[in-house]
Formats: C-alpha cells, sequence, structure tokens
C-alpha cells in the first residue's frame, strides 16, 4: 500500500510539473537573423528579432546616412543621434508593412548611435554612410 501511494504522489508532482512549465511564458528568440556591421554601414535582416541593438558610427559634417526598412511583421523603434543631445531622426512603432527608403543630413561631426528596437519583429533595416550632395540631385 505504501508503494502504491508513493508512486500516485509521484505521478501527481510529475503531471503538475507539466502543467507549470506548459503554462510559463515562451521565452521567444530574440534575435533571429543577420547583423552586418563596419564603420560605414550597419544592417539588421531578421527572422524574428525581440530586443533592442545599436551600432555607433563616426559621422562629419556633410555626412549622411541613407535609411532603408521593409518591416513585414511586428513593430520596430529607430533612432538616430548623438549622445546628450536630440536625435537627429525617430520612428516610432513602425508596423508591419511598413517600407522607407531616404537620407538623413548629418548636422555635426560626431559620433552618432542608430538605435533599432523590436517586438515580434521580421523585415530589414539597413542605415549606410554617404556624403549628402550625393544623392542631392536625385
Amino acid at each position: 500500500m505504501k508503494k502504491k501511494t508513493i508512486l500516485i504522489v509521484a505521478v501527481i508532482l510529475v503531471i503538475l510539473a507539466a502543467c507549470v512549465l506548459f503554462f510559463l511564458p515562451r521565452h521567444e528568440a530574440l534575435f533571429d537573423g543577420e547583423r552586418i556591421s563596419n564603420p560605414g554601414r550597419f544592417t539588421l535582416r531578421f527572422e524574428r528579432m525581440n530586443r533592442t541593438d545599436s551600432e555607433t558610427m563616426a559621422l562629419a559634417e556633410g555626412d549622411a546616412l541613407h535609411v532603408s526598412w521593409q518591416i513585414e511583421s511586428g513593430h520596430v523603434d529607430i533612432v538616430i543621434g548623438m549622445e546628450g543631445e536630440e536625435a537627429v531622426y525617430r520612428a516610432n512603432d513602425r508596423p508591419a508593412g511598413d517600407k522607407a527608403d531616404f537620407y538623413v543630413e548629418i548636422p555635426q561631426a560626431g559620433s552618432y548611435t542608430v538605435t533599432v528596437s523590436a517586438r515580434e519583429a521580421k523585415g530589414r533595416i539597413d542605415f549606410l554612410k554617404t556624403k549628402s550632395e550625393s544623392y542631392k540631385g536625385e
């Protein structure tokens, strides 16, 4: 009788543990994709992104960032700026289906941080350093 009681209690504990694990929040992948970074480019291509990523770029007055993105799902926030200064560009809560292709002019030389925060997102985002005068004739 004692062995049977221990077995029943053990089975109940296993079932309870399985239920607890089933109902706990699942830890989704933080980043499943490709990150490319070099002094003149910062690119993210992702199947799933649930985090914030950033890259600092040395930019001069007269430079520009060619910014393009295509968000397939989820939401993305983008900020470009120098620490302690007002952001030169901000895009909050870019939704699924959003596309963009434009230039951000750099007003003064310095180290600019490009920050991308994503929630359940899939897509691509690209920041490419260029000279302002190279696109103004378009």
